[in-house]
């Protein structure tokens, strides 16, 4: 099978298009010929070797996938079948074939288009772990998403929207500040603008914000604490901005406000139960169109440095997606 692989930490032309063996599915596993997978910010900074978790090179690097079940290992309990449509978030998924736990797998809509659905679970589950299980999004409450034509900030307003929560969208463009309105932004705000707390906190009111989705980091985390109300919450969900930034600990204490971790891979490991809930809900929303993932382009895995450079892009919008039927 054709994969990319990793073959040491570092430049991205140390990923190659190799020739591997096809995998076999171990008890308990299903193995999913891949049709789509996505490539994202994180793919790339594990490539790098700049994330927490650092695989031995040489190996497939990629976490995000859909396409059909073609073969179940033994005592494998799950109701799945060979054909099933399916998507999942796993460590390797820049390849023909993947093996997996079959309880990593989520059955697909009838309708759900398969690239939409390969870059599906991950930003979405991302998302709704963040903001309903960590910030406790409450109806009518005022969420702040920077980022908000990223991957995981566009599913951060969609999901704050589905939440009931009135959606203030920061971004840097013309562009990305008129996808985060489709997605359902109430309010946008230019986060390249010098002033963008003014404006947040203007468009908020006396009381503030209530929660702030961060996956930015660097210089826009400050900013964005100081517009939190009092009880507001603050998720720490990633550094896109390139840095990670230093919070003076008196805010938390005038604000009574809260900074709070986000890991949903960890998560994963530690709530399982609680992580199932969570993808069964985004899989029944996906299905009934109430949210859906921004594609940007649709690119064959041989155009991988095509598309690595169209995630450092910061002017680029939607995501990127390779397809094994793209040409």
């Amino acid at each position: 099978m054709k994969a990319l692989r990793v073959h040491g930490y570092g430049p991205e032309d140390a990923i190659r298009l190799d020739e591997l063996p096809q995998p076999e599915p171990g008890p308990g596993q299903v193995r999913v010929r891949v049709q789509a997978c996505g490539i994202s910010f994180v793919d790339l900074l594990v490539a790098r070797g700049g994330y927490q978790v650092r695989p031995t090179p040489p190996f497939v690097p990629g976490s995000e996938f859909a396409g059909v079940v073609d073969a179940i290992g033994a005592a494998t309990d799950m109701p799945l079948r060979v054909g099933d449509r399916v998507c999942g978030t796993r460590q390797g998924a820049w390849a023909e074939w993947i093996c997996l736990d079959a309880r990593a797998v989520l059955a697909l809509p009838a309708t759900a288009d398969t690239t939409e659905a390969a870059v599906l679970a991950a930003p979405f589950g991302t998302a709704l772990y963040a903001l309903r299980e960590r910030g406790g999004l409450q109806p009518g409450e005022a969420l702040l998403v920077l980022g908000a034509a990223g991957s995981v900030g566009h599913a951060a307003v969609q999901l704050g929207r589905v939440l009931g929560a009135r959606v203030i969208a920061a971004a840097s463009t013309a562009a990305k500040r008129q996808a985060a309105r489709d997605a359902g932004a109430h309010e946008l705000v230019d986060s390249a603008s010098p002033d963008w707390k003014d404006s947040v906190k203007a468009l908020a009111g006396p009381a503030g914000v209530d929660v702030v989705f961060d996956p930015v980091g660097g210089d826009a985390t400050d900013p964005a604490f100081r517009c939190l109300g009092w009880n507001g919450r603050h998720l720490m969900v990633g550094f896109a901005g390139g840095h990670i930034a230093a919070l003076k600990s008196n805010l938390p204490l005038v604000k009574g406000a809260a900074l709070v971790g986000v890991d949903y891979r960890q998560a994963g490991e530690r709530e399982p139960e609680r992580v199932a809930a969570i993808r069964r809900d985004v899989m029944a929303w996906y299905g009934q169109g109430r949210i859906r993932p921004l594609l940007g382009c649709v690119l064959p895995l041989q155009r991988f440095a095509e598309g690595a450079a169209r995630v450092h892009d910061r002017n680029a919008v939607g995501r990127v997606v390779f397809s094994f039927d793209a040409s």
